[in-house]
C-alpha cells in the first residue's frame, strides 16, 4: 500500500469523480484508476461502486476513508517535523470558503500569508452547497478549515471564531412599495415573492427561523447561490429578498428589518483531530486580521 494510492484513494472518494479526483491530484486520470484498481487488488475488495457519471463508496471504501485520510495526516505532520526543525512552515491547507465576506478583505490577508510562508499550498474552495456542506466537510476532513455563515456560538466537534457581522436587511425594486420605508417586519413580507437561497445555506437557515417564529408562510419563487444575481433579479421586479446590509448596491433599494437578523461569517475550526502547524498558522491569521479590523482606532 503506497501513499500515493491512498492520496488519490481520498480524492476520488471526497470529489465523487475519477475525473476530478485527478484534477485535485494533479495527475492524469490513467495514473489514479490504475492506482485505485491496485490498491483494490491488495486490499480484496472494491473500495468504489462505478457508476456512469458518478462513483460512490462500497462498505469496505467507507471503511478505509477515515484510516486513509489518517495515514495522510501523519505524512504530512512527518514534513512539518522536519520543516520546523529547519524554521520552515510547510504543508497544505484546505480552505472552504463563503460567497460574501462583506468589506473585509479575506484576499488581501491570504496574499500575505502566502508571501510569508510559500512552503504552505493553500487550496480554497467556494461552497456552492452551502455552509451546512462545509461544516461537515470540515468534521470529515475533506476541508482543514472553513468560513461559514453560522448563527450559532457554538457546535460539536467545532471552534467557532467570528470574523465579521453585519444587519441583514430587505432588499427590493427601488419603485417596491416598500422602498421608502423607515423599516420592515417579517410579517410584512409574507405576500411578497422571495428570491432566496438553498437549503443547507446558513443565511435560508436564519430567515426560514424567522418567518417560523411568527408562523408566516412565504412564497419562495427562486433559489440563486449568489447575492450578485439576487441583486439583478430583485432590481427588475422579480422578487425580494434579504441580504446583508453591504449587499446593497444602487441598483436596489435596501430597508432595516425590526427584527435583529445578524449575518455573521465565523471561522470553523475542528476540535476532533489534530490540526497540521500549516492550518493552525493560516487560522491564526485570518482570525488576526479580522479582529485587528474591528478593533477602533484610537
Amino acid at each position: 500500500m503506497q501513499i500515493h494510492q491512498l492520496a488519490y484513494f481520498v480524492a476520488v472518494a471526497e470529489t465523487g469523480s475519477f475525473t476530478r479526483g485527478a484534477q485535485r491530484a494533479n495527475v492524469v486520470q490513467s495514473a489514479v484508476s490504475a492506482a485505485i484498481s491496485q490498491l483494490e487488488r491488495e486490499l480484496g475488495v472494491a473500495l468504489f461502486e462505478r457508476q456512469y457519471h458518478r462513483v460512490s463508496l462500497t462498505a469496505e471504501g467507507e471503511a478505509l476513508l477515515p484510516r486513509a485520510r489518517e495515514a495522510l495526516f501523519a505524512v504530512e505532520a512527518a514534513r512539518e517535523a522536519v520543516a520546523s526543525a529547519r524554521g520552515e512552515l510547510v504543508g497544505t491547507v484546505r480552505l472552504g470558503m463563503v460567497i460574501y465576506t462583506g468589506s473585509w478583505d479575506l484576499a488581501a490577508v491570504l496574499h500575505d500569508f502566502v508571501a510569508a510562508h510559500p512552503r504552505v499550498d493553500v487550496r480554497m474552495r467556494q461552497t456552492i452547497a452551502g455552509s451546512t456542506s462545509s461544516l461537515e466537510e470540515v468534521r470529515t476532513g475533506a476541508l482543514d478549515l472553513a468560513l461559514v455563515f453560522t448563527a450559532a456560538a457554538e457546535l460539536p466537534d467545532f471552534t467557532l471564531t467570528e470574523l465579521n457581522r453585519e444587519p441583514l436587511v430587505l432588499m427590493c425594486s427601488p419603485d417596491h412599495p416598500l422602498a421608502g420605508q423607515s423599516a420592515v417586519g417579517i410579517a410584512d413580507l409574507a405576500r411578497e415573492p422571495f428570491i432566496d437561497y438553498p437549503e443547507g445555506w446558513g443565511i435560508r437557515s436564519l430567515i426560514d427561523a424567522a418567518f417560523a417564529a411568527i408562523e408566516v408562510r412565504r412564497t419562495i419563487r427562486t433559489e440563486v447561490t449568489d447575492f450578485q444575481l439576487a441583486r439583478a433579479l430583485v432590481h427588475s421586479d422579480l422578487g425580494v429578498s434579504i441580504v446583508p446590509e453591504q449587499a446593497i448596491d444602487d441598483t436596489v433599494a435596501g430597508v432595516p428589518l425590526r427584527e435583529d437578523l445578524v449575518w455573521k461569517v465565523q471561522l470553523a475550526r475542528p476540535t476532533h483531530r489534530r490540526e497540521t502547524a500549516a492550518a493552525v498558522a493560516l487560522a491564526n491569521a485570518i482570525t488576526r486580521s479580522a479582529h485587528d479590523r474591528a478593533r477602533p482606532e484610537r
